[in-house]
C-alpha cells in the first residue's frame, strides 16, 4: 500500500512539473527595423522591455525617442508581430509619453492582431513615447517608420 500511494505522489509531482512553462523575456530587442532611405524621420527605438507574468502573458514596451527639442509631426509607425497580439484596452494596445509631455494620435491591430499602426503627431519635453502590447508568445517585430535603433 505505501509502495502504491509513494508510486501515485511521486507521478503527480512529475505531471505537475511538465506542464509547460513560458520561455523566459527577451531583455534585447530581436526584431527588425526597416528604414525608409526617402523619408528620414529622426525618430529611434530607445528601449525595449519584455516581462512574462505567472499566466504566461507577455508584455513588451517598445520607447521610441526624437533627437530635437521641437515637436515632432507625422508619426508613421508600423509593426508586423510574428505572433498575434492580446487585445488590451479599447484599441488593443496602449501608448503615450515616457514621463512629461503629451502625444496625440491614433492607431489600431489589423490582420488578425499581427499589424499594429500608430500615426498622429507627438510632442513631449523627455522627446520619447511608448508602445506596450501582450502577447501568449514571444514576439519579434518588422517595425518601419524609424530611422534605426539608439541609446541617448
Amino acid at each position: 500500500m505505501k509502495t502504491i500511494f509513494f508510486s501515485l505522489c511521486l507521478l503527480t509531482s512529475f505531471f505537475a512539473n511538465a506542464q509547460e512553462k513560458p520561455a523566459p523575456p527577451d531583455s534585447t530587442f530581436s526584431g527588425q527595423i526597416i528604414t525608409d532611405k526617402t523619408h528620414h524621420t529622426k525618430i529611434y527605438l530607445t528601449n525595449f522591455q519584455q516581462t512574462v507574468d505567472d499566466n504566461g502573458v507577455y508584455t513588451t514596451t517598445f520607447t521610441f525617442g526624437f533627437r530635437f527639442s521641437r515637436p515632432t509631426f507625422d508619426v508613421n509607425i508600423t509593426m508586423n508581430f510574428d505572433n498575434p497580439l492580446i487585445q488590451d484596452g479599447p484599441i488593443g494596445f496602449q501608448y503615450g509619453p515616457a514621463g512629461v509631455g503629451r502625444f496625440n494620435g491614433g492607431g489600431a491591430l489589423r490582420n488578425n492582431n499581427k499589424f499594429l499602426f500608430l500615426q498622429g503627431q507627438w510632442t513631449s519635453s523627455s522627446h520619447h513615447f511608448f508602445i506596450k502590447v501582450k502577447s501568449k508568445e514571444k514576439i519579434h517585430p518588422v517595425i518601419k517608420g524609424l530611422d534605426g535603433q539608439l541609446n541617448f
